[in-house]
């Protein structure tokens, strides 16, 4: 008995902190998203599993036919998605059909009968950030299991991989470690890592980049041996193919104070190594993929070629097109950075997105080390990133999205800067703000925050598709 008493404080003490609460939070509610959102309902999610199942039969590299982009895929995986997505996608009127996960769970994957199926917009990823999803594919495929399960354990093991790489990140970096919990538990960010997206992994790993780039920045006493460096260097190579949109994460490396890596000449050595390695291996990639790239959408004319040429060519008015529409469609970024769900035809409350941004700034402001400060040059840093990313998203979303002459940019979402979110809220770090009965129990504020905002949002997606 004495040891049962014993260890009862000790939980409780453990999940006062940030790691574990992330933890404890993301398990229960993931699983929850995992089960309760319809399976194939999470936006390109059937696409990203058949991107998945493709590597997961050693494909690195997928086909072109004719004017079609993606590769052969069991017939089983293709009617499984479209049975269960169905005519439901923008329709509120349509509910989700119970029944078809009873039926599609008898439905055997029967893997010899093909057929050649268009996913161009996921068939260029690099196989690095689909490597949850092909392990719990596998899995699925040792025990023969349905195309159904196999998605249902794509998106089981996309969560547990993002809980993994969060919780490392929340427990490396030494500022805002609350502020990194808060935004793993953000609605946007749970829905989507507990899907079939590649999201999952890119969100983790560039999480995790960046709590590194901070320790060895500003942790205390840190010295950086190669060793160090080398996690470095893997950590942005892994975030850079995750996704190339965030290829400006490894300037992070300005933070360390140079004498921690030895020399100004070895810093200087050590940080053009970085670029040209992240920059060499996004372009091979993106020259290995060339020859099966094609525009996703058919609804509208896009000649990405044409669209690059005049981004080179006029970049000072690109730069005024990408500002312009941040200016104009804030509102619509700022809602579906916090509460996106489904096929963008639904969204948390409004006012659940502004509780949630009001609370993440309050903790940016309380939650500190008293030992570190943030100096402006490296907020200067920062808020560089922040914007070479906007306007990066901007350009990839021109050029692959957006129809020639077009007056905005279309198809830009906010989950695309949570990798960079961090960074964000930094700006407000400071040592001078005091308030130590918040401090003490910032951990209820974000229990009752994380509990309250994905309690609502399970709620919308119940309503949305089974009410």
């Amino acid at each position: 008995m004495s040891g049962d008493k014993d260890s009862s404080p000790n939980i409780f003490r453990l999940l006062q902190k940030p790691e574990y609460a992330m933890v404890l939070l993301l398990t229960v509610f993931g699983l929850a998203f995992v089960f309760v959102t319809p399976p194939a309902l999470v936006g390109d999610e059937p696409n990203h599993f058949f991107r998945a199942y493709q590597i997961s039969e050693g494909i690195v590299i997928g086909e072109k036919r004719e004017n079609l982009s993606g590769g052969w895929l069991p017939k089983s995986v293709l009617y499984t998605n479209r049975k269960l997505v169905g005519d439901i996608e923008m329709r509120h009127d349509v509910k989700f059909d119970k029944n078809l996960v009873a039926e599609l769970r008898q439905l055997s994957l029967n893997a010899e009968d093909r057929v050649f199926e268009r996913f161009p917009n996921t068939v260029v990823y690099t196989p690095i950030p689909y490597a949850p999803q092909v392990l719990g594919i596998l899995i699925g495929k040792i025990f023969n299991t349905s195309p159904l399960a196999m998605l249902y354990l794509a998106r089981i093991f996309n969560l547990f991989f993002f809980i993994c790489l969060a919780f490392a990140a929340i427990k490396k970096t030494p500022v805002h470690t609350w502020v990194f919990c808060l935004l793993c538990l953000t609605p946007t960010n749970v829905f989507q890592v507990a899907s079939a997206s590649v999201d999952a992994f890119t969100f983790g790993i560039c999480f995790l980049a960046v709590a590194y780039f901070l320790f060895y920045a500003f942790g205390e006493n840190v010295e950086t041996k190669n060793i160090d460096v080398a996690k470095l260097f893997a950590l942005s190579l892994l975030a850079v193919l995750s996704k190339n949109a965030y290829i400006f994460l490894p300037l992070l490396f300005l933070l360390i104070p140079y004498r921690k890596i030895g020399t100004i000449r070895k810093f200087l050595i050590t940080f053009a190594a970085l670029l040209i390695v992240c920059i060499v291996s996004v372009a091979a990639w993106t020259r290995a993929i060339k020859s099966i790239f094609l525009p996703y959408r058919i609804d509208i004319p896009i000649n990405t070629d044409e669209q690059m040429r005049l981004i080179l060519a006029h970049p000072f008015l690109f730069t005024r097109l990408a500002v312009m529409d941040y200016v104009a469609k804030y509102d619509y970024y700022f809602v579906s950075f916090f509460g996106q769900l489904t096929w963008l035809d639904l969204y948390v409350p409004t006012y659940l997105t502004i509780f949630i941004f009001v609370v993440l700034m309050i903790v940016s402001l309380s939650d500190k080390n008293p030992n570190i400060s943030i100096s402006k040059l490296n907020k200067t840093i920062f808020v560089s990133i922040i914007l070479a990313t906007m306007l990066l998203v901007s350009a990839l979303l021109y050029i692959t999205w957006t129809p020639l002459d077009a007056p905005d940019i279309e198809g830009i979402q906010g989950r695309y800067f949570i990798p960079v979110a961090p960074l964000f809220f930094l700006l407000f770090y400071n040592r001078k703000f005091a308030w130590k009965r918040f401090d003490k129990y910032v951990y209820l504020v974000v229990y009752a925050t994380v509990f309250v905002s994905l309690a609502m949002t399970l709620h919308a997606i119940i309503k949305r598709y089974y009410i």
